[in-house]
């Protein structure tokens, strides 16, 4: 007897019914049809939301994760039962007669913001990857901008996904090539998260490569509104910091995927200029944080970093800064980023000539 078939009636089924026929149902069935039963109760009437809410919970906990057993103890679920429901959730999500609308519900209810369940998620999220689970994916991209692209949550499941990718199963990075193109909201929310994770370092060349092959398919992926895209600060910070002590080669190869990033990034700024409706495609915050960093590393920067190094550094971030100025596609407060430029002007001809260009252009607010 499936769940789908129960009875159903503009008023509430009762509490225990439910749980009457889920109980006579081994794992993973309960989990199936727990999980209709979750996205069903979403839509029906007569109860109240407390209610409502508190029987998806006790279904969820019981049913799905079997976080408590029937004696109501606590517990958690065994690698098979895992595995097993992570293929019942991927069914579940790709279920095409299943609205955007609840399935996102019903995503954000299984995985709210403060849970034990990261590990189950990751797998969730890798499995859907590989298998092109699209609608597993643009939930967690709708998931991780509700959360925050850099929240501690998302960073964690860009971590999770890299080392599934990278580490464990480094000949399946052909199915990541392929996420641009297949769910580009979650590729920019996850591309902003591994910013996060590689925040103060240089990505591992590989992963660059990877970028480089995302911009090149989808070069909205750099100009997605009120995303904060890590490639551009990647590509101006490098230069200005202390090589490490690796393969020369490795480095040369990393020099020529960050200059590729580089003209891939300013060609995708400079085709906004006959798009009026994207003029929030880069944040001057994020810029003015970049250069920040970025006058605090020509400041430390000793011998190991060579002039030339510095100016192809803040030649890049001139180049960005009145590329995007030039679209008007910068968002934000403008002044505090120019104010931030003016101590590097003597530096480099080309700051210089932005803040001459630019600088009486920009409205004081």
């Amino acid at each position: 007897m499936n769940y789908s078939a129960y009875p159903q009636t503009n008023s509430s089924i009762p509490d225990s019914d439910i749980k009457y026929y889920l109980r006579k149902l081994d794992f993973p069935a309960c989990a199936k049809e727990a999980l209709v039963a979750i996205a069903d109760l979403s839509r029906m009437t007569g109860s109240t939301v407390r209610q409502q809410i508190q029987l998806q919970t006790d279904l969820m906990i019981e049913f799905v994760f079997g976080e408590v057993d029937k004696l109501k103890q606590q517990k958690k679920p065994e690698s098979l039962q895992e595995f097993q429901l992570i293929e019942v959730l991927s069914d579940f999500f790709r279920d095409p007669d299943r609205s955007p609308a609840v399935r996102n519900a019903v995503f954000l209810f299984l995985f709210p913001g403060e849970c034990p369940r990261y590990e189950i998620l990751g797998n969730l999220v890798s499995l859907s990857i590989s298998t092109q689970n699209r609608q597993v994916l643009d939930s967690t991209g709708m998931w991780m901008q509700q959360l925050g692209s850099t929240s501690a949550q998302s960073v964690d499941l860009a971590k999770h996904i890299l080392n599934d990718f990278f580490g464990f199963s480094p000949n399946s990075i052909d199915k990541l090539k392929q996420l641009p193109v297949l769910v580009p909201y979650f590729t920019a929310n996850l591309l902003t998260a591994i910013g996060e994770v590689y925040k103060f370092l240089d990505p591992p060349n590989e992963l660059l490569k990877l970028v480089g092959d995302w911009i090149d398919d989808n070069p909205g992926l750099l100009t997605t509104s009120l995303m904060d895209n890590p490639a551009l600060p990647w590509c101006i910070l490098n230069p200005a910091r202390k090589e490490d002590d690796i393969d020369k080669n490795t480095i040369d190869e990393r020099k020529k995927l960050y200059s590729k990033i580089q003209q891939l990034l300013m060609d995708a700024v400079l085709r906004l200029k006959d798009n009026s409706g994207n003029k929030h495609a880069i944040s001057a915050q994020h810029l003015a944080q970049t250069t920040r960093t970025l006058t605090s590393l020509l400041e430390q920067s000793g011998p190991s970093v060579l002039k030339v190094n510095c100016d192809l550094a803040m030649e890049r971030l001139a180049q960005a800064v009145s590329t995007a100025l030039s679209v008007n596609c910068i968002y934000g407060n403008k002044q505090e980023l120019l104010a931030l430029l003016q101590p590097l002007a003597c530096r480099h001809f080309l700051i210089e000539w932005t803040l001459m260009t630019y600088g009486s252009k920009v409205p004081v607010v």
